[in-house]
């Protein structure tokens, strides 16, 4: 069927006269006639009656105006769509891990769409390893993961900032009386831990903090959300450790976070596909090291660059 029967047919039912489509038209009246007994051979029936004083529908032809001025309808807003998407600069297409949902991240995303407003943030969570496949696969523009699970990536990366983590426990919790706890008191208490394929980042580097001075922790729960996490907490089941800036917001819903000693942090690097950052991520990898070098997160650390990271984005 042709689209342009389509038109023509449409045409003739709004004007009544194959006479004054076709000047609408800018057809000669013996080729909308044409047109129109091609559309009637491939619906298999007639819809137009025609008589010397001008055109009407037939009872099908009216039933298949309806359906034929809606499919124009999303033909003309399809249309409309593709355009706008032309025109449209790309999103920033940004994938996390839960690992690094802290302060910093919040302040970043909030303050690059603050200073780029027209810029559109298409925002995905997931494990490091899907998300580096997708990056591979240039699915993404930007991932944002702790720098230790990217130990051994060919890609481009670069470590950005520093998280500290704290451990998290109740408040009636003996251990909460002390300013910093000495990871050596933790050689009894009960641990909760994130749960999926790939081990949590803060676990890692609590149990590894541990397991150098000689301690092994009892892990009791392995739970696959942080509000879970917490809720257990909160009920006393174990202690767990998060990013000091993520615990900052729990105060006062029976829980309270200290820092450790030794203390515990995590790095967290970006990571862009080998082919080099898109505009959109160049802009926002710039607004993390402003937001790095402007020194107002006390809960974070400063930014730290492992040898290992050796891929740096060019200033």
């Amino acid at each position: 069927m042709d689209l342009r029967h389509l038109h023509h047919f449409d045409m003739l039912a709004e004007t009544g006269s194959l006479h004054r489509a076709a000047c609408r038209l800018g057809l000669r009246q013996p080729a909308l006639s044409q047109s129109i007994r091609a559309l009637e051979t491939d619906v298999g029936t007639r819809l137009v009656e025609r008589s010397p004083t001008g055109s009407r529908l037939t009872r099908a032809g009216t039933a298949f105006l309806h359906e034929v001025r809606a499919i124009l309808a999303a033909l003309d807003r399809a249309v409309h769509i593709a355009r706008l998407a032309a025109n449209a600069p790309a999103p920033l297409r940004l994938s996390v891990t839960a690992d690094i949902a802290a302060r910093r991240l919040t302040a970043l995303v909030q303050k690059f769409r603050e200073i780029n407003p027209e810029e559109r943030v298409i925002v995905s969570d997931g494990s490091a390893t899907h998300l580096l496949s997708q990056l591979d696969a240039e699915l993404l523009d930007l991932v944002l993961l702790p720098a230790a699970v990217m130990i051994g990536y060919g890609g481009n990366r670069e470590t950005l900032w520093r998280e500290d983590l704290h451990l998290a426990l109740p408040t009636a919790h003996p251990l909460a009386a002390e300013a910093v706890i000495d990871l050596r008191r933790l050689a009894e208490e009960p641990v909760i831990v994130g749960a999926g394929r790939e081990p949590w980042a803060a676990d890692k580097v609590l149990l590894e903090g541990c397991r150098t001075i000689g301690v092994a922790p009892q892990v009791v729960a392995a739970v696959q959300h942080q509000e879970v996490r917490l809720a257990l907490v909160a009920a006393g089941v174990g202690l767990t450790t998060l990013p000091a800036s993520r615990l900052e917001t729990e105060t006062g819903n029976g829980i309270v976070h200290r820092p450790t000693m030794p203390p515990l942090h995590l790095n967290v690097a970006a990571a862009w596909p080998t082919s080099g950052p898109s505009a959109p991520a160049r802009r926002f990898l710039d607004q993390a090291r402003a937001l790095v070098t402007d020194g107002n997160h006390p809960s974070v650390g400063p930014r730290e660059a492992p040898e290992e990271e050796a891929h740096q984005l060019p200033r």
